[in-house]
């Protein structure tokens, strides 16, 4: 009798672990941390992986360049919401306020039936807000999934406005995320899990 006892809290336990790793949301992206250099992605202008000398990898735009990928979405993700995130920092502060060079993440929602762009994605906290150069902090965004939509497409990119241009300093990127959540509610709980 003891000796079943002992199997079945070993069953519950196990059972409970699984429940709570089954909880976890998805990550949609692909290598979301570079530790496949550029495997998943596709780069455009002066976009690479840097590697510190501790060994840490990152996505790294300099002079408008950008990384992308783009994910398949099942049917059912209609009517849910995407949340876009990650981690970002930036060689440059403007301290009279211009967003050229900052690091901000973006999107497209893409149809079904004609490939056409749903939804142009940005906004919110998509582009760092840096109060000091090579400080890291979150970048995100939630948004809805509207009717038709079949892809997403996830950028990294690097702001600039206009009459202040690049000057060749890195936005850097990591443990970026985009996830599906079935309200809003829940995708702005999962928030504060942005290391």
């Amino acid at each position: 009798m003891r000796l079943i006892s002992v199997y079945l809290i070993t069953a519950i336990c196990l059972l409970s672990s699984a429940l709570n790793i089954s909880a976890q949301p998805t990550n949609l992206l692909l290598n979301p941390k570079a530790d496949e250099d550029t495997k998943y992605w596709r780069m455009s202008g002066d976009a690479k992986i840097e590697q510190t000398s501790s060994g840490e990898v990152f996505f790294v735009v300099r002079n408008s360049g950008s990384f992308g990928q783009e994910v398949e979405l099942d049917a059912d993700a209609v009517g849910k919401f995407a949340l876009f995130l990650g981690r970002a920092s930036s060689e440059r502060i403007n301290r009279d306020g211009s967003i050229t060079g900052l690091p901000y993440i973006y999107g497209y929602m893409i149809g079904t039936t004609d490939g056409r762009i749903l939804s142009y994605l940005q906004g919110q906290r998509m582009r760092l807000d840096g109060r000091s150069e090579n400080d890291w902090g979150p970048v995100w965004g939630i948004f809805p999934i509207p009717p038709d939509t079949r892809r997403i497409v996830f950028f990294l990119n690097q702001a600039q406005r206009r009459g202040s241009p690049q000057n060749g300093s890195a936005a850097r990127f990591d443990d970026l995320g985009l996830y599906l959540f079935p309200t809003e509610k829940e995708a702005r709980a999962f928030v504060p899990n942005i290391k």
